[in-house]
């Protein structure tokens, strides 16, 4: 009988490593945010370093050197201690010869819980991306929907990826404020702007900011404050409104900034995507197009997260 690579179902993992090895190596997440369903049914736990191993060498019988990339699960896998992640990385990179990166998902406080040097040795080894939800830049609705981080939070922690050399990709959500509050809304859209603004690294290095417009998964806080009748849903119009406001506020110091956005996840009303600020106005053009042409939207039925 072959062996089996252990997994924690339900398996949650970013778009663009549809095509990595996933490797459990926490399970669940350290936090519970309110439009989240990434730790409903998990306990959370970081996993053996020999367990670990066990499944890298399963995948290596597996699928021999083919492997170039590795996207080490759950939630939050970089509030994984730094000697532990760093073992598992170098493990994955000596054993897959082609390995071109690891990748985590990453809470802002387990990155600024790490030393410059633990990010830069864990980077040097081959951890060379963290996906990031920021989900907005307005610090009112992050403490409302339990982000448990701050802006300034971001800030600082994409600065310390950045000089650690690993690749940031960052989302935020669209339409996470909900409906019937415009003042609220147009800040979620600003601080965002400026969240991101503020974060532009100087020289041309490749980073990544892309919106999700937000699905209420059932058994989720938000889920039940809509079962309630106390939180309404964007329409598409509202989501597409919101995120053209944070595009007209997108202003960068660095005019040679090399930031791929995009807005073209299954839960995305209006596929977008583009170079930041270079885009900009191509992008605004785009969502006036969406705005007055709403045939040209993802139907209900077709969203999903």
């Amino acid at each position: 009988m072959t062996e089996k690579i252990n997994y924690c179902e339900p398996v949650f993992r970013p778009p663009s490593e549809a095509y990595s090895l996933l490797i459990q190596l926490t399970e669940g997440c350290t936090f519970k945010c309110d439009f989240c369903m990434s730790n409903l049914r998990k306990h959370f736990l970081v996993r053996e370093v020999e367990d670990v191993k066990k499944d890298l060498n399963i995948a290596k019988k597996l699928y021999a050197n083919r492997i170039k990339k590795i996207f080490f699960l759950d939630g939050n896998a970089m509030v994984t201690p730094a000697e532990k992640l760093l073992e598992v990385v170098k493990y994955a990179k000596e054993l897959f010869p082609n390995l071109e990166r690891c990748a985590v998902y990453a809470h802002a406080k387990d990155i600024l819980k790490k030393s410059d040097e633990q990010l830069r040795e864990l980077s040097d080894s081959g951890l060379k991306m963290a996906y990031v939800g920021f989900e907005s830049g307005y610090n009112k609705l992050l403490k409302a929907v339990n982000k448990h981080a701050t802006k300034e939070e971001f800030i600082a922690a994409s600065k310390k990826l950045f000089k650690a050399d690993i690749t940031l990709s960052a989302t935020l959500i669209n339409g996470l404020g909900g409906a019937g509050n415009l003042e609220l809304s147009e800040m979620h859209a600003k601080e965002s702007a400026d969240l991101v603004n503020k974060i532009c690294p100087l020289d041309d290095r490749l980073w990544y900011i892309a919106f999700l417009t937000l699905m209420v998964p059932q058994g989720t806080e938000i889920y039940k404050e809509k079962a309630r009748g106390k939180f309404k849903e964007m329409d598409q119009f509202e989501i597409l409104h919101e995120l053209k406001i944070f595009m007209q506020n997108i202003k960068f110091a660095n005019k040679n900034a090399n930031c791929i956005f995009r807005s073209n996840h299954a839960s995305n009303y209006l596929p977008i995507k583009g170079i930041l600020d270079r885009d900009k106005d191509k992008i605004i053009s785009t969502l006036n197009y969406g705005l007055n042409h709403p045939e040209v939207m993802r139907p209900e039925f077709y969203r999903g997260l």
